[in-house]
């Protein structure tokens, strides 16, 4: 190979990396600067719960705000919702042809499907919901979607950028049903060492509406006092029909000591005013401090093993004044079984009243 061709093959190398590293370079420049113009973007409200008769149409609007340094287009679309993950995350549908059971998007008419808003500007969008006369009755969901790209991109799954929504649940009326229970109510662990207990919660909707539940959870000790009163749900998240949801992270704290068996009422309630349902459970679990139960077990042992001795010690010294002849002797065989019988008495005594010391303090 010629120097004249080492040459050109490292010139057209160089152009050539000179040339990917530009274009990386401004690919990656797009990119971070789509993330913080979407970033910037809210929609205000974030959700619509609407009872609607068949038959029936409703205007509302919703409020972009670029919160961005610089003007930005959106577009707007429509998407159905077909379930929820874990935790009530809403799962969307991929394309509106899609059955969900709870369609929504072909009743949705939007003014405006771009919108261009300048630097810290806000900007509202109406749109009419139109239910048809043969709707069936139940909740219908859906979301209006605000993005920074068109939605030939979002739907190639070419996007750079999140969207933003505001999620619709359009309540038809008529033979709605309303029926939920609780499939799960449990702790995190069986014994705890204090007083901080974490619960967990699963419902499941298998009506045709969305259900709110909502409601007391009690803790009450082994003496059957109330100790703890909290309220379940109180933020009103919802449980979507024929799905079950779980809620976790509930967690009691009852203050710095706890002991013995304590159990936990949860008693929420779903359904329209007029018409609630209750729905019930409990669990129970058991609070033991160990740095309060080892100091207080040893002590329990030492009080024992003293209370032994001085037993011994006594019936010894009885015995020594009753040595007289062999009538004495042989009653001194025969309560053997009498002084063991009285040891176990007495200590069992000793247990139960340092035990109901220890309930006094602490339960």
């Amino acid at each position: 190979m010629t120097s004249l061709t080492t040459d050109l093959i490292k010139t057209f190398l160089f152009r050539f990396l000179l040339i990917l590293c530009l274009f990386l370079s401004s690919f990656l420049l797009t990119y971070s600067t789509s993330l913080a113009q979407q970033a910037g973007t809210s929609i205000t409200p974030a959700s619509f719960d609407k009872l609607m008769d068949p038959g029936t149409e409703e205007q509302n609007g919703i409020t972009i705000q670029n919160m961005s340094d610089v003007e930005q287009k959106y577009y707007l679309f429509v998407k159905n919702i077909s379930g929820v993950k874990d935790g009530g995350v809403p799962i969307f549908a991929k394309s509106n042809d899609e059955k969900t059971g709870y369609e929504l998007s072909d009743w949705i008419s939007l003014s405006m499907t771009e919108v261009v808003i300048g630097k810290n500007e806000s900007a509202t969008v109406y749109f009419v919901v139109s239910v048809p006369e043969n709707a069936s009755p139940g909740s219908h969901f859906g979301g209006i979607f605000v993005s920074v790209d068109p939605p030939e991109i979002e739907n190639s799954g070419a996007s750079v950028g999140y969207q933003v929504a505001s999620i619709l649940d359009i309540r038809v009326s008529g033979e709605a049903l309303e029926e939920a229970s609780i499939r799960q109510f449990s702790t995190s662990k069986f014994l705890y060492g204090s007083p901080n207990v974490e619960f967990s919660v699963k419902i499941q909707n298998t009506g045709n509406v969305l259900v709110k539940p909502r409601g007391p959870l009690e803790i009450y000790n082994m003496l059957g006092n109330k100790v703890g009163n909290m309220v379940f749900n109180d933020k009103e998240a919802g449980v979507f029909p024929h799905d079950t949801r779980e809620f976790s992270n509930i967690k009691w704290e009852g203050g710095s000591t706890g002991f013995g068996r304590y159990e936990a009422i949860l008693s929420p309630v779903y359904g329209d005013e007029g018409s609630k349902k209750t729905m019930t459970s409990s669990v129970t679990f058991w609070i033991l401090p160990m740095n309060i139960i080892g100091p207080a077990l040893g002590v329990l042992g030492v009080i024992l093993i003293v209370t032994f001795i001085f037993v011994r010690l006594y019936i010894r010294r009885s015995l020594q004044h009753l040595n007289q002849g062999r009538r004495i002797v042989r009653r001194r065989k025969r309560g053997g079984s009498s002084t063991s019988l009285l040891l176990i008495v007495v200590m069992l005594t000793v247990t139960a009243l340092f035990l109901i010391v220890l309930l006094a303090l602490f339960a």
